[in-house]
């Protein structure tokens, strides 16, 4: 109704263009009949379409090609060059599988070989449930009340239980739902974060848990709050670790036992256990270089809006921050901070187009950026522009932008907005 208001409003009043979200317009252009034509930004030719122009992929080489590295791709190089044989996999794919899409990165990864799942919240484990993802799903939050034990309880989702009043959640909705509840019994050694911490505390919510049979404890788990940095600390995580599952032996359970994330893997099988969480490793972070080989799984794409030449000393973008020391011409793309893409890298980053980096130039705005083409020859400046991603030879990784924005990939995988359009191939 918002959308048929909208278009009435705008046929009204006379304008030629509307611009909606791209999951309407197909129903829109339909109740308009037909003269409806897609803008997100006031000054785009007639017909430009954001949709075919802003792509977030996540290439699979089972559709590509096996000369394509991706996220499948690099389940095996970590697993080839770093777990035990008998060690499960535990892929992480919180936060819409670190903003690739939740639900088919879950549907290949599993097919991949993983062994469950690890969400950040009831929420995203309903979802994959939803799509019909039957797999082990453990939530790694500690946010806990009674609605969410009883879905979780309802959709067989294993909680993280740090403590006991997380326990008794549980406990009760398995009895009202009259079936089987699932946890993983998290221990803090050292990152200080949720989880039983001293031996008391552990020793207590292992005699707790004994009273409560209607909770499975399918798992217990810790974090390394440090391991690619400190290995003197991460040692002794790892000591206290084995002295709780010791604990959790001696009380008469046996869960699977995971410590190890994605830079965990990399320290060698006596960090492995039972199982470990893959999570940026999959998607193709180097993680400081500790998984060469490892490719990037996403490419961010759009298709410049204006080509325009200025003379030398001209500004350029809001504060005029940068000035031409040269005739210079310059790119603008479509895609800014209020897309996700973050504003510190005004100046800084490089776009690719025809297979060669354009140095941005300016600031980023809210909508828009800008880039120096002047040395591209004019042939090579059709098709689209690449921001995150391979183009010819040359390639901009989420690690790269992480570094000259002052920040970890993982922001940069997570921070493109919903303006984008997802293809998942």
């Amino acid at each position: 109704d918002q959308i048929k208001t909208l278009c009435d409003e705008a046929m009204e009043f006379g304008c030629a263009t509307v611009c909606i979200p791209p999951a309407y317009v197909k129903p829109a252009a339909d109740y308009v009949q037909g003269n409806l034509k897609l803008c997100t930004v006031i000054g785009f030719p007639n017909g430009y379409n954001t949709m075919a122009s802003k792509i977030f992929e996540t290439k699979d080489a089972v559709e590509n090609g096996a000369s394509e590295i991706d996220m499948v791709i690099n389940v095996g190089l970590v697993k080839d060059r770093k777990w035990k044989e008998l060690t499960e996999e535990i892929a992480g794919v919180k936060d819409d599988a670190y903003g690739h899409n939740a639900v088919a990165v879950s549907k290949r990864l599993l097919g991949a070989g993983a062994w469950g799942l690890a969400v950040a919240c009831a929420d995203e484990g309903i979802e994959l449930r939803e799509a019909g993802i039957a797999a082990p799903i453990l939530v790694l939050g500690g946010a806990m009340n009674e609605r969410i034990a009883g879905a979780e309880v309802a959709y067989d989702l294993a909680q993280a239980v740090g403590d006991a009043e997380s326990l008794q959640l549980m406990a009760n909705a398995a009895r009202r739902a009259g079936k089987r509840a699932l946890g993983h019994m998290k221990i803090d050694t050292g990152m200080s974060r949720i989880g039983a911490r001293t031996d008391a505390e552990i020793d207590a919510l292992l005699d707790k848990w004994r009273r409560c049979p209607g909770v499975e404890m399918q798992g217990l788990f810790s974090h390394l709050a440090n391991a690619d940095g400190d290995p003197e600390f991460t040692a002794r995580q790892r000591a206290r670790f084995i002295a709780a599952c010791d604990q959790a032996a001696k009380a008469g359970f046996q869960p699977i036992r995971h410590l190890s994330a994605s830079t965990g893997i990399a320290l060698g099988s006596d960090y492995h256990f039972d199982a470990v969480r893959q999570g940026i490793v999959l998607y193709g972070a180097a993680v400081n270089g500790l998984f060469p080989g490892i490719a990037p799984a996403q490419t961010l794409t759009t298709r410049p809006v204006r080509f325009e030449w200025i003379e030398a000393g001209e500004p350029v973008g809001y504060g005029c921050t940068w000035r031409a020391k040269r005739r210079t011409r310059l790119m603008t793309l479509p895609v800014g901070y209020g897309d996700g893409y973050p504003r510190a890298l005004g100046g800084k980053a490089d776009v690719l187009i025809g297979g060669k980096r354009a140095p941005l130039v300016g600031r980023v705005c809210m909508d828009q950026m800008m880039a120096d083409v002047t040395d591209i020859p004019e042939e090579e400046l059709g098709g689209d522009a690449v921001l995150l991603g391979a183009q010819g030879d040359e390639r901009i990784t989420p690690d790269e932008l992480a570094a000259l924005a002052g920040t970890i990939p993982y922001e940069i995988m997570l921070g493109f907005g919903n303006r984008f359009v997802r293809e998942v191939k």
